[in-house]
């Protein structure tokens, strides 16, 4: 690939030649151009563009060609947009949650109401929708199959059913099989399995794929769109298969809606099919109706945290005092946390793992499960184990879970510390089995475990499992690990089991050190990640062991650079692709992801450098450090330092402005109103809030999605936004001004959401 430099200076006539292309260029380009030369004419592409211009801008597709490789026009770039971004107004909440969960009587109202919904007066322009949507499941394209689906939400709600009963029945499957949300988050999901706290959704701009609930809004779609395939497969006279209300139930979970796997589910027992389920649906329910799977609650451990306030009254009682200070600390935490993780269709601000805190529906799952007669298997098994973690019930997993189908005895539950001082650890022992453990008995211990504080037996069983039955353990397995204990050790988790008196729960400092150390040593011998060097490095730097992060970070640079690199290529492929008139989903996929990784790399390492600078402050006056090792530490970090760089010496403060980089500054976007239940004088109140949303203005975020005539290629390359460079007006001026004294005082850390 060709240097940035060298790129650039050769401008558009070394990379896009019309006739010879550039070395290195990728085969299915050049084969595509090939073909467009020797078999299509350009009236074809005229008659093409003149078609795709009667199209909403949202359903324009992927397969699209254009008229010339010179010039981009933003008509083009429309046709070939991400389909994650939303372009129109938000829904209210109570308009979300009615399109996402089915009623009670039948799907047909349901899709009744999101086809009425969408229904645009130009949708009479737009051709069959079912041909295109054939061709891409034939291709196995899902982003295709996604944006022709959105296609047919937008026709007129008497002519769905009239389409629908003229494809085979079996077509149906296999369009619900290939919107499975575990193939849509492998093929279209840009940010992949990341996290995305509520720093990291306002600095980096992420409010066109993630809504105000944290949730991504690709499923909320999907799950629209599957819901109104089922209510016009239903109206056509036809009936869902067992099959399909498996995806049902997925796309539910990954929309993080219980309440909606639940009604499905009551769906599916009203059906003519109930007599055919299996311990596989079984099993899906379980995991949407507690959710279960990692992608249910868009990777959020802090969401799957149990906490001890959900611990009253259900598994424990807790005195007046400790509930009341209890509640403060949730008052405070969720201001901060804006409405991420909360229930969508509520009126007052409740969390969804609060739902799930009483022992009831989990019970009930069990009595569905020996009722029924399912098919007991290690899925539906580690599944039910997940259920009854979310509401504490660790002895119950461990004597009728553990015990009775993995053959895994666990003596003691927490570590006791003995009166000779030493402590003793929990005796875990292995007899005869029904079911062999595997890599999934393993994430399902991690999960659990992990989720309520015990930190310690997670890792041993981990450890007796990989042991006993010489399993590997895999890096997933450890970033859980790694994950949980610093969640657990963060200043939030750790203040609520002090004042809950649960200190058992609380893990060592040095726990992540430890395991840390265990990963990468032997028998286990694991090559760390950028994920894992993160947690270790965010640990350290919270400890102020400033001198064992340096060399971490040194070491995590290297992924950030390689990163980069992959970026680039990237960029010049996509930009390749568009001016050759091609259109190939994983191309997009690729650039988009290279796009999000590179960009919340950039974050992570400029919050290294925020705790590093803030730590110092902690510091002597006359300490060493404050001299030497922080100007040497700013002149190595320098791109990703907030400019300008302010720091604490023995004199007072210094504050280094470097022109030649640029000035981030924070912009206030808007309130976010909610009520949040509290008990004042022994009667439960709403207290109405208003927590203030931020944005950051800067070339490193992900916001914009400007056309690549408007940007350039030096854009591009240097810069993860897609926002083109404008003269702000003087509101925004003034706007900037007001702001830009927060931007340095502001601190994103992730450790306020970790609770």
């Amino acid at each position: 690939m060709f240097p940035i430099n060298s790129t650039v200076a050769l401008g558009h006539r070394a990379l896009f030649h019309p006739r010879v292309p550039p070395r290195g260029t990728c085969s299915r380009i050049i084969s595509l151009r090939l073909q467009r030369r020797s078999r299509a004419p350009s009236c074809i592409y005229r008659d093409s563009l003149s078609q795709c211009q009667n199209l909403p801008s949202s359903t324009r597709g992927v397969a699209t060609t254009t008229p010339s490789a010179e010039v981009i026009s933003d008509h083009e770039f429309l046709l070939f947009r991400d389909l994650l971004t939303q372009v129109g107004p938000k829904p209210r909440i109570e308009e979300s949650r009615r399109d996402v969960t089915p009623s009670d009587a039948s799907f047909k109202t349901a899709g009744t109401r999101i086809a009425a919904s969408s229904t645009d007066d130009r949708a009479e322009h737009i051709p069959n929708p079912f041909r295109r949507a054939l061709e891409a499941l034939q291709q196995r394209d899902t982003r295709r199959l996604l944006i022709y689906l959105q296609q047919i939400a937008r026709l007129r709600e008497a002519e769905i059913p009239e389409l629908v009963a003229m494809l085979p029945r079996t077509t149906f499957t296999e369009f619900f099989r290939s919107l499975d949300p575990l193939y849509v988050a492998r093929d279209v999901d840009p940010i992949g399995h990341a996290l995305i706290t509520v720093g990291v959704y306002q600095v980096l701009s992420m409010e066109s794929t993630i809504d105000d609930w944290g949730v991504r809004q690709i499923y909320s779609q999907l799950l629209r769109t599957m819901l109104l395939l089922g209510g016009a497969l239903k109206a056509s006279g036809r009936a869902l298969q067992v099959e399909e209300y498996i995806y049902l139930l997925r796309c539910a979970g990954a929309a993080s809606d219980p309440a909606g796997a639940k009604l499905i589910w009551d769906e599916l027992r009203h059906t003519p099919d109930s007599d055919w389920r299996h311990g596989e649906v079984f099993t899906e329910f379980i995991a949407a109706r507690f959710l279960t799977r990692p992608l249910y609650t868009s990777h959020d451990k802090i969401r799957r945290m149990v906490i001890p306030r959900n611990l009253h009254r259900s598994r424990l009682r807790l005195s007046q005092n400790r509930v009341y200070r209890l509640d403060r600390l949730r008052f405070n935490t969720r201001l901060r946390r804006l409405r991420f993780g909360l229930i969508k269709d509520q009126a007052f601000a409740e969390d969804l793992m609060r739902t799930m805190r009483k022992k009831g529906p989990a019970s009930r799952m069990l009595g569905i499960l020996l009722e029924d007669g399912y098919r007991v298997s290690e899925p539906l098994l580690c599944a039910l184990m997940v259920a009854f973690g979310r509401v504490g019930s660790l002895r119950f997993i461990g004597s009728r879970l553990l015990d009775d189908y993995f053959g895994i005895r666990i003596r003691r539950l927490t570590y006791k510390e003995a009166p000779d001082g030493d402590i003793k650890r929990n005796e875990i022992d292995s007899g005869p089995f029904r079911i062999r453990p595997t890599i999934r008995l393993m994430q399902a211990v991690v999960e659990t475990y992990g989720s309520n504080g015990e930190i310690a037996l997670a890792f041993q069983l981990v450890d007796h499992i990989s042991k006993t039955y010489h399993i590997t353990i895999p890096p997933s397995i450890w970033q859980d690990l790694l994950e949980w204990t610093y969640i657990m050790g963060s200043s939030a988790a750790s203040r609520a089991w002090k004042q809950a008196g649960m200190f058992s729960k609380l893990p060592h400092n040095s726990s992540v050190e430890l395991i840390w150390n265990a990963m990468t040593s032997e028998p286990y011998h694991i090559q760390p990640t950028f994920d894992q060097y993160n947690i270790i490095i965010r640990s350290l730097l919270g400890r102020h062991q400033f001198s064992a992060s340096l060399p971490l970070m040194s070491d995590a640079m290297h992924f950030y650079h390689a990163q980069c690199r992959e970026y680039e290529e990237a960029v010049l492929e996509y930009v390749q692709m568009i001016r050759d008139g091609a259109r190939i989903s994983e191309i997009v996929s690729g650039y988009e992801r290279a796009r999000f990784k590179r960009g919340r790399m950039h974050y992570d390492i400029q919050s290294w450098c925020r705790k590093f600078l803030s730590g110092v402050r902690s510091f002597e006056p006359a300490n060493p450090v404050a001299i030497v090792a922080v100007p040497d530490f700013i002149r190595d970090f320098r791109p990703f330092i907030m400019n300008p760089a302010r720091y604490r010496t023995a004199t007072g403060y210094v504050s280094l402005f470097d022109p030649g980089q640029e000035r981030s500054v924070r912009v206030f976007t808007g309130d976010v109103p909610m009520a949040i239940p509290m008990k004042h004088r022994r009667k439960w109140i709403h207290q109405k809030v208003k927590p203030k949303r931020f944005g950051v203005l800067s070339r490193n975020s992900l916001s914009g999605n400007s056309t690549v005539a408007k940007l350039g290629l030096l854009k591009l390359l240097t810069s993860t936004s897609r926002r083109p460079n404008r003269v702000l007006y003087k509101s925004e001026k003034d706007t900037v001004a007001e702001n830009s004294d927060l931007m340095e005082e502001s601190s994103y850390d992730d450790d306020d959401d970790y609770f």
